[in-house]
């Protein structure tokens, strides 16, 4: 099903037994890639890891900012010494001091100035509780972001539709207009040969016209346009569409569309492949939304 990759997604309860009030926003933009930006507060800080595999199973592309806010009445990890670090730092200290006659001593705010020397403990069992708590109020979350952006997704589909649908008629348009090109090179090219009083030859005549539609000959260009139009329809219904693939095919069907108004060479039929180029880019802007 399409997506759209922009949307966003809140939520928030109220955690039994600490009774913290926790909200959560996701808010998700057009990326070329996966991106997360994930803000945690320190309770659940260790779980980024676990927050990051929920985006993933969603979300395959956007840039998503995600936010998780939770009131200080639910308790912070608490605060541990490595007794094991103290005592190489100070027994460094010491040889430092004796080896190069460093004067000084070391007090408390040296120690606790090393890297590593206080640090949150492992989460625990209650932490592990309150992550599962708070883990319900992420997929909540998550679930209206991907709702929202389904929601936009079918819009996306639905103006996709009318513009295929625009491009179409105007190949049939142009397929419509070639015969009539032809009769009117025919009649100007014996026009011309009466204004130069030159007896025209039937069969030269013919020769010239054939040449003539076998160069501006655009059949193939409408046939692969009108193959790309299916291939585009037939990926916006697949289960796995993705907005890449779409501008791909976008992509070939403007370069189809360049080449048969180059060779056609005449105003009406530039004036429909312009119009089908107007519709080309229109696609191709809307299919940078589609995740």
């Amino acid at each position: 099903m399409v997506k759209s990759m922009t949307g966003v997604g809140r939520a928030e309860a109220i955690l039994p037994p600490w009774g913290s009030k926790i909200v959560v926003d996701i808010r998700s933009v057009n990326h070329k890639y996966l991106e997360l930006v994930a803000k945690l507060p320190p309770q659940i800080a260790a779980y980024e890891g676990e927050v990051r595999d929920m985006v993933r199973r969603r979300v395959r592309r956007g840039y998503i900012q995600l936010q998780v806010s939770l009131d200080e009445s639910a308790e912070a990890p608490t605060l541990a010494l490595d007794r094991r670090m103290v005592r190489d730092y100070l027994r460094l200290s010491r040889e430092l001091q004796t080896k190069y006659r460093i004067p000084g001593e070391v007090d408390i705010n040296t120690v606790l100035a090393y890297p590593g020397i206080v640090a949150p403990q492992k989460a625990d069992a209650d932490h592990g509780r309150l992550w599962i708590k708070c883990r319900a109020v992420i997929a909540q979350a998550l679930n209206r972001l991907v709702k929202m952006q389904q929601t936009e997704g079918a819009a996306l589909i639905s103006d996709l539709k009318k513009r295929v649908t625009k491009i179409r008629s105007a190949v049939r348009a142009i397929e419509q207009r070639v015969p009539e090109r032809l009769k009117e090179r025919r009649a100007n090219l014996i026009a011309q040969l009466k204004d130069l009083n030159v007896e025209s030859d039937s069969k030269r005549i013919l020769e010239e016209v054939a040449f003539i539609s076998e160069k501006v000959d655009i059949h193939e260009e409408c046939v692969r346009l009108k193959s790309h139009c299916s291939l585009f329809l037939g990926a916006l219904s697949s289960s796995a569409a993705s907005g890449k693939k779409l501008d791909f095919i976008a992509q070939e069907m403007l370069r189809e569309t360049d080449t048969l108004a180059a060779k056609a060479r005449d105003m009406i039929i530039s004036r429909r492949a312009i119009e089908i180029k107007g519709e080309i880019e229109k696609l191709k802007e809307q299919v940078r939304n589609v995740e």
